[in-house]
């Protein structure tokens, strides 16, 4: 098992597109890449999506959004970047939450942790 965990670091290590997983407990963690933060949530699909909605409409402007039963997708501009929030449903009460950001076709990753971070705490 041990040799196996050691593999999968070095594959990311030298695959030029690293995740690093970060945190657990009832959420299961979330992930961080280049240019984005994904987690799954105890929160209903709803609740985040909404959430997602007002976050965004209130730190930037919305350019387009979609949602059905299960998958939601929100295009913003925040604070100069491009936001991509994607929510998905994984259960009734479980939801995976990500958000994309880029600045200039460069990576913004605080501002997606930001409005990661606001999303999570607003889906109260």
């Amino acid at each position: 098992m041990r040799k196996i965990s050691i593999l999968v670091v070095l594959w990311f290590a030298l695959s030029g597109c690293a995740v690093i997983l970060v945190g657990a407990g009832a959420a299961g963690g979330y992930a961080i890449g280049k240019d984005y933060i994904q987690g799954e949530t105890d929160k209903d699909f709803n609740r985040v999506y909404d959430s997602a909605v007002n976050v965004a409409d209130g730190m930037g402007v919305i350019e387009s959004r979609f949602s059905n039963s299960s998958t939601g997708k929100i295009k913003a501009s925040v604070e100069t970047s491009s936001l991509d929030i994607y929510v998905e449903r994984l259960t009734k009460k479980t939801a995976r939450l990500k958000v994309r950001s880029r600045k200039n076709l460069m990576p913004n990753i605080e501002l997606a942790q930001k409005v990661y971070t606001r999303i999570i705490q607003d889906a109260k």
